[in-house]
């Protein structure tokens, strides 16, 4: 319709710096390696104690854990700038999957709800409001006929450091001189709500419903802790589910306490309301 304005939907600024920090709930990084083997193994090769890439999965497994949920940036570095990472149609198809798969190979396994994922476009600072609305409604699967079709329904290399196909079909696209669409990737971990029907039959406890406590792919717990990661012995574990299973408790008799004064209160005021009738 002529006059109406299209609503511009988020993006990020190319080389901008975002206007928060990591913290508990946040957290940045630079690269899309979600699982340990996803890591090139240049990135492990290192005389100092840490190597110089860790994988997305500690961070997500973290966040879970606290039962708090976050958000993991991925092409955002440490600092906070902006970067973005180029992926064409069949590449973020390949990180969708590649989420998924991870998900599923947690002790216990995450369930779908408990996630989400989102590609956020990147644009230039010199871009213009009619260029900055293209890219943000650009859909690149508008544009796939019945062979791209075909190709998108190929499988998918996971747990793998080498390139799949997707990463080299982005290559040849490069190197025919198209350009591909820059993503920040936000994934989204969900508080635990133990109110979620969805979550019934996954919480620790049949009568306070704590949120359960997941193994990454290496078999190692982690918690978020303002900024950073910990990792949690066996005995940390125990210590901390009782701690929370405390809580809670009390919680919830102090809001069977409330709820007793709440009825005796009732009882006292139909009392005297009928003596006095």
């Amino acid at each position: 319709m002529a006059g109406t304005k299209l609503k511009v939907h988020h993006y990020y600024i190319r080389n901008s710096e975002v206007p928060f920090e990591e913290d508990m709930f946040n957290e940045f990084k630079g690269h899309r390696n979600l699982a340990v083997e996803e890591l090139p193994p240049w990135t492990q090769e290192s005389t100092k104690e840490k190597a110089s890439r860790r994988a997305v999965s500690r961070a997500l497994n973290a966040m879970l854990n606290t039962g708090k949920g976050g958000k993991v940036y991925l092409g955002i570095v440490d600092s906070g700038m902006v970067r973005g990472l180029q992926l064409t149609t069949y590449q973020q198809d390949h990180v969708m999957g590649s989420l998924d798969d991870l998900m599923s190979r947690y002790k216990p396994p995450v369930k779908k709800h408990r996630y989400r994922i989102k590609f956020v476009p990147v644009v230039d600072p010199k871009c213009s409001e009619e260029e900055i609305i293209k890219q943000c409604s650009y859909d690149g699967s508008d544009n796939l006929d019945e062979t791209d079709m075909t190709e998108r329904m190929k499988p998918h290399i996971f747990r793998s450091h080498r390139y799949c196909w997707c990463d080299k079909d982005g290559v040849a696209q490069f190197n025919c001189g198209v350009m591909t669409q820059d993503y920040v990737i936000e994934i989204d971990i969900l508080p635990w709500n133990s109110k979620d029907p969805r979550n019934q039959d996954s919480g620790c406890g049949s009568l306070i419903n704590l949120h359960p406590l997941h193994e990454d792919e290496e078999g190692s717990v982690y918690f978020r802790r303002q900024a950073s990661l910990v990792k949690y012995s066996m005995s940390e574990i125990c210590e901390l589910t009782r701690q929370e299973a405390r809580e809670s408790l009390e919680e919830e008799v102090n809001r069977l306490k409330r709820e007793i004064i709440a009825k005796e209160e009732l009882c006292k005021e139909t009392y005297h309301g009928n003596n006095y009738n």
